[in-house]
């Protein structure tokens, strides 16, 4: 009956996307013919889409044929790469009605950018560039055998009730997982069995926390894959919730700019969607060697509403030098660091990206008792001054209190003053996004006027 299930849900949502101009199932197994090609044959195909679109785009585009993109396109083919300069984010607001392509396609859309990199931004998409980058994502789910339709529980920062319920999805809101909302996620994976769960990594983290506190004899797995994404991933997230619900993570990446980027393999590798996007790491205006850690720069090469070239996006990463061992032709993103702009300075006047609190916080969860703490964030009120709230439950006390301000001083200073703040729940941002650090006076949960992009 699962398969069945399963079956009718995915057919009808392929369906649905079709009618709607968006042929996802169909750019699905293209997707897969394209995969079976050998590297140099991907590489090509590749290097072929990006030229088509970089050639469209210079002549669609009112904003390159103006400033620098005039100056360095006129002595070289639109169609180099290597010629064009670097997209700066903050164009996308500055000069949004300029990188919108001429005339404009039919029935285009918009994606709204979450803020998690910066000011949010607004990029328009075609049907068939969206239905290619959810093509992308479910093609990804299926090296893991995982189809569309499989019956799943979202934990996320919006929903759609209608299309949720024809993708067989339950989706929980992650800025009201209160414990009563994690209780009913909790049943809905013990009585429901879902296949998957798509999740915030923070959500799923703190969802596995509560289940291992409240459901400890749950059998495992409690549900085989979790597919996480929009935020960064920390590695004692993984293992909470590998450890805690039995699950096979799979860690996705991708930017309201292009949309899907790259997706974890079986074995463990973060695959770029290269005939989807041309990936490429930077450092200030130069482009960077495979092997080199830098600023990651996007080119869509599906887009034709809003075709963004050598677009920096805020995050970073890089390129392996070496294929994945699976055997799959793309190539292998690592290291990848969210919010580059993420800075904190130390009493010396050091900077520190903030992610190295993140990393603090996996010994000393390791070594909590179980259900004590629940959430942590890191607030930053000065270079000398840190406030620290704490979802607190049973056992929480001053010896935790100690630790949680010891890694504060062993990352900003001895000398930092650091106050802990019990409270019943931390505010995530509007988005449903949470970030375990940031500074004291920055925007939390309320209104929802700054989202997650829905999935499909």
């Amino acid at each position: 009956m699962r398969g069945l299930e399963r079956h009718l849900h995915g057919q009808a949502y392929l369906s649905l996307q079709r009618l709607r101009g968006r042929p996802v199932g169909r750019f699905i197994r293209r997707l897969q013919e394209w995969q079976q090609l050998d590297r140099q044959a991907f590489q090509d195909l590749s290097d072929a889409l990006l030229a088509q679109r970089l050639a469209r785009a210079r002549q669609t585009v009112p904003l390159y044929s103006s400033g620098a993109w005039r100056s360095a396109l006129a002595g070289a083919g639109a169609s180099d790469l290597r010629a064009w300069p670097v997209l700066e984010r903050k164009l996308l607001k500055t000069r949004a009605s300029e990188l919108h392509a001429q005339p404009r396609p039919r029935r285009l859309f918009y994606r709204h950018s979450s803020a998690s990199t910066g000011e949010s931004v607004r990029v328009a998409y075609d049907p068939q560039a969206g239905a290619w980058s959810w093509a992308n994502e479910y093609r990804a789910m299926l090296w893991h055998g995982v189809a569309p339709g499989a019956k799943t529980l979202m934990l996320w920062g919006i929903r759609h009730p209608l299309l949720d319920w024809i993708r067989n999805c339950r989706v929980f809101l992650t800025y009201e997982l209160t414990p009563e909302r994690l209780e009913q996620a909790a049943q809905y994976l013990l009585r429901q069995r879902p296949d998957l769960c798509v999740a915030l990594p923070s959500a799923a983290a703190q969802l596995a926390r509560y289940v291992r506190a409240r459901h400890g004899d749950a059998p495992q797995p409690v549900v085989p894959f979790i597919k996480l994404g929009g935020e960064q991933i920390y590695r004692f997230e993984r293992e909470e919730i590998e450890t805690y619900l039995g699950a096979r993570t799979v860690d996705s990446y991708g930017c309201t700019e292009v949309g899907a980027i790259a997706m974890e393999c079986p074995k463990g590798s973060l695959h770029i969607f290269a005939e989807h996007v041309r990936l490429e790491i930077f450092h200030k205006d130069e482009p960077l060697p495979a092997g080199e850690f830098g600023d990651i720069v996007v080119t869509s090469l599906v887009n034709r509403a809003m075709p963004l070239v050598r677009c920096r996006v805020g995050d970073r990463g890089r390129i392996s030098p070496d294929p994945c061992v699976c055997g799959l032709p793309h190539p292998v993103l690592t290291d990848l660091v969210g919010r580059s702009a993420d800075m904190f300075v130390a009493c010396d006047g050091t900077a520190i990206h903030g992610s190295v609190l993140g990393s603090g916080l996996e010994s000393f969860l390791a070594k909590a008792p179980l259900g004590a703490v629940r959430q942590v964030l890191f607030q930053q009120i000065d270079p000398r001054q840190w406030k620290v709230l704490v979802e607190a439950g049973p056992g929480f006390g001053e010896p935790l209190a100690a630790q949680l301000s010891d890694i504060v001083r062993g990352t900003f200073g001895d000398t930092c003053r650091v106050e802990i703040v019990p409270v019943a729940v931390i505010p995530r941002e509007r988005s449903g996004k949470f970030r375990y650090y940031g500074s004291a006076d920055a925007p939390v949960a309320g209104a929802m006027s700054q989202r997650l992009t829905a999935h499909g």
